[in-house]
């Protein structure tokens, strides 16, 4: 009787322990023990782990704001990769839409050129895996009327049956008929809901209207959904009609759309389409070593560097993921070392290592559940924010950053796995216990040595991936300013820029553009405040064109092997206008450009190229055109300082400057600078002149780059705040470490401090044990930020992978982070009473 009154109150002594914190039942019953918590189902369990979570409210606040960040960075950027990469174009059918271009087999670059209308024809008639094939070609569209300003807009010429392939209705009129595309057929046009809003108000009397593009009549027709703008932003559309220059083969102006058959795929469209090139270039001369591409819609006009930097974004919040689930499973560890004595129960009691594995398993997922919620709300928040930031840069019409039923599973299935991630680790730790010895000695004793070595190696984890992802993100931005940085001499805050692009039926050629230009710059030059005119094919920084170049005396006969040129079309005082001083020579004059007076001008590094160790000046070349024909022989005139023309290219051509006369481009960027704002005073200028050209771009300098270049911008912004917030996780995750380890400690270290340890031996302790995590975590860190870097390298900048200040910046970083993180806790530690630090338990 005795003996079973002692086995009765240990039993309620093993209850009143466990079920304390929990508030379960527990009772026994002469021969077994009945515990609710232990032996229960699933939904015991998790109605334990939310009543855990609640009573241990600020650990548990701490785990979801950190998984929260971790969890909705990731959503947030797959919603983006979702948008630009993988969800269909808004239109019925669209996953089943494609795009072809012609490839030439003999160039090894394989970039995609554009198809002839003949050769479409053939496409159309001859393919077995498509169920439409429709033909586009885009140009500036000026589209001008009486009463109303003429304005620029882009413009598609397309096959009629493109809005029926689409299974696109127009929400007034109607779309293009099979007749519209027939020569002789009457002109007409449809028009985008953004044309219809902004420049006819919506009214419904536009239908049948009478107005000019690019200088030809045309009636509109019909009038297309919001939002829909087919295939790249496009404002109105008009019939593609062949016209003998369209007939001929050799002239390939076209881009190709095609519906995919349901049972067919991107491979069988692929050997279809290419069996039908190679029947066509056995038949056509023209068609020689000419192959087809077909891709889908989002791979054509979304792969290569757009591709890379979303997908290099995807990896930087995996990091930053797997660092915040390194820190939370230290926390866990830590959480786990005071809940010893509750496990060791458990298991005198019956319950298995699985029952308890699990039980920690579902809290785990219960937290990153609860922090998945709140980075749902955050992951909103950023996408909406990424969306507004590109409203206004040329964001392609198709791409919706919105969140769908693939956001969604992959957001459920980032919860469950996170929670997995950094659960397991601490589950399994500590789910083993010696009853023995935790009852002997406690929980803090016990456990203290156990998730030492597993923290530590989670801390170096973090601090590893912290450096890889700073110094992914330090090479990004560095590049990035050294690119924009780099015409510093030019007065950008000065200058404002226009286009203009004039229609080919008053503007038949060259000439009757240069004397337009000989009226207008004149009156520019006589404008209040303006102190520069000048007309250039390209703004500085923002690209140039390339030729074929053969040097005079070298001449190479294969087209494969002969060196190529950038080069800028530009009328005189362009040079002074941009502040690019002439080395040796002189700049253009009027007569330059002219029969007998062709000239250039090369920057130094252009002619140390071309002519090392000779003066270029009077030395002759001449460029080859489009079809491989070589043209005048050109005299080198003057050597200007160098100029970075093309901020987004890594090996750029040796640059060079050809006088306007000499080249007579259609489209060609005003430059004025000027004192004031001239913009209003230029366009009555041009108005003055042909009320039909309006100005389009208009812009200041730096405004033309910031649009131009606004991915770069907006990514780096991206990479540096993931990098940002890697670094806060990281820095609280040693702290976190070394404040547990350090209180672990505390009799010890009361022991040191009586027996005569001062201040600066217990600091030197306590930073010991982090600054070794500090030192491998760094050094395994940079070891793999060197890969990482080369990857960045592909970019469309001039990424250096091997950026030395970057790298000895990022290291500086993180080791002060990292040992201010550690001397925080060892100065609590030297500041303790010995007195109270020996009694501590």
């Amino acid at each position: 009787m005795g003996s079973n009154s002692r086995g009765s109150s240990y039993q309620d002594l093993f209850c009143f322990l466990l079920t304390k914190p929990t508030g379960r039942n527990c009772h026994y019953d002469g021969n077994k023990l009945h515990l609710s918590s232990v032996s229960g189902n699933m939904a015991h369990d998790l109605r334990f782990a939310l009543r855990m979570i609640l009573s241990h409210r600020l650990f548990s606040a701490a785990v979801v704001a950190t998984l929260a960040l971790g969890i909705g960075l990731n959503t947030m950027v797959f919603t983006l990769i979702n948008a630009v990469l993988f969800k269909p174009v808004p239109v019925p059918g669209g996953a089943q839409l494609v795009a072809l271009l012609n490839r030439d087999l003999k160039q090894k670059d394989n970039n995609a050129r554009r198809v002839s209308y003949p050769d479409f024809r053939e496409y159309r008639t001859q393919n077995r895996s498509l169920a439409a094939l429709e033909a586009a070609s885009d140009e500036e569209g000026i589209l001008s009327e009486t009463g109303i300003p003429p304005q620029a807009y882009r413009m598609e010429h397309a096959s009629a049956g493109i809005f029926e392939m689409l299974h696109m209705q127009p929400v007034l009129g109607r779309g293009f008929l099979p007749a519209d595309d027939k020569p002789g057929a009457a002109p007409v046009a449809v028009i985008g809901y953004g044309i219809w809003k902004d420049r006819y108000g919506s009214s419904p009397s536009v239908l049948g209207r009478q107005v000019r593009i690019n200088e030809k009549p045309a009636t509109i027709v019909g009038v297309m959904p919001k939002g829909f703008k087919f295939p790249t932003n496009i404002d109105m559309w008009i019939p593609l009609v062949p016209t003998a220059e369209l007939e001929k083969r050799t002239n390939r102006p076209l881009a190709l759309f095609g519906m995919l058959k349901p049972d067919m795929g991107i491979s069988q469209a692929n050997a279809d389409m290419n069996g039908i090139a190679r029947r066509l270039a056995a038949q056509y001369p023209e068609d020689k070593d000419i192959g087809i591409t077909v891709d889908t819609f989002h791979e054509h006009y979304n792969g290569g560097g757009i591709r890379l930097i979303f997908l290099l974004m995807m990896a930087a919040v995996g990091f930053v993921l797997l660092i915040a689930c390194a820190n939370v499973a230290n926390m866990m560890l830590s959480r786990a070392l005071l809940r010893q004595r509750e496990m060791s129960i458990r298991a005198a009691l019956g319950a298995s290592r699985w029952r308890v594995v699990r039980q920690l398993l579902i809290e785990s997922v219960l937290l990153s559940t609860l922090g998945g919620v709140l980075g749902l709300a955050l992951a909103w928040l950023g996408v909406h924010w990424f969306d507004l930031s590109t409203q206004d840069v040329g964001k392609p019409y198709w791409i919706e950053f919105t969140m769908n039923y693939t956001v969604f599973g992959y957001f459920a299935a980032l919860c469950i796995f996170s929670g997995l991630l950094f659960g397991t680790a601490p589950a399994l730790r500590f789910s083993r216990v010696d009853v023995n010895e935790v009852l002997k000695d406690g929980a803090r004793s016990a456990g203290k040595h156990r998730g030492g070595k597993l923290s530590g190696l989670l801390v170096i984890f973090q601090f590893a991936l912290t450096v890889v992802l700073l110094t992914g993100a330090g090479v990004f931005v560095h590049s990035l300013f050294q690119s924009l940085g780099a015409n510093q001499a030019v007065p950008a805050e000065q200058i404002a820029t226009a286009r203009i692009d004039f229609p080919d039926e008053h503007y038949k050629d060259a000439d009757a553009r240069q004397r337009f230009y000989d009226q207008l710059l004149p009156r520019l030059k006589a404008l209040p405040g303006v102190t520069h005119v000048a007309l250039t094919s390209n703004l500085p920084g923002l690209g140039a064109a390339d030729r074929d170049i053969e040097i005079e005396h070298s001449t190479i006969n294969d087209a494969a092997h002969r060196p190529s040129v950038s080069f800028v079309v530009q009328t005189p005082g362009y040079f002074d206008a941009i502040n690019l001083p002439i080395l040796l020579g002189r700049d253009f004059n009027e007569t330059d450009g002219t029969a007998n007076h062709k000239a250039a001008v090369l920057t130094r590094e252009c002619a140390e190229h071309f002519w090392p160790g000779q003066s270029a000046i009077g030395k002759r070349f001449r460029l080859y055109d489009e079809k491989n024909k070589p043209g005048e022989w050109i005299t080198v005139v003057g050597i200007s300082a160098n100029i970075v023309q093309e901020l987004n290219e890594k090996s750029p051509n040796p640059l060079m400057f050809i006088p306007l006369r000499q080249e007579g481009w259609n489209g060609m960027a005003l430059l004025i600078r000027s004192s004031d704002n001239p913009i209003a005073a230029v366009r009555a200028a041009v108005q003055n002149l042909d009320q039909d050209l309006p100005l389009r771009d208009v812009y200041t300098l730096p405004q033309a780059i910031q649009h131009q270049e606004w991915f770069l911008h907006l990514f780096s912004k991206l990479f540096s705040g993931f990098a940002l917030i890697a670094l806060l996780m990281a820095a609280v995750g040693i702290y976190a470490v070394l404040a547990q380890a350090t209180n672990s400690r505390t009799q010890e270290i009361g022991v040191r401090m009586a027996l005569g340890a001062n201040t600066h031996n217990i600091v030197a302790l306590v930073m010991r044990r982090g600054l070794w995590q500090i030192v491998a975590g760094l050094a395994l860190g940079l070891a793999a930020a060197w890969p990482a870097a080369r990857l960045m390298a592909s970019l469309p900048i001039g990424v250096s992978p091997s950026d030395p200040v970057v790298f000895m910046i990022v290291a500086s970083l993180l080791a002060i982070v990292g040992l201010l993180a550690c001397w925080i806790p060892a100065r609590r530690a030297a500041a303790l009473d010995p007195v109270k630090a020996i009694r501590y338990e």
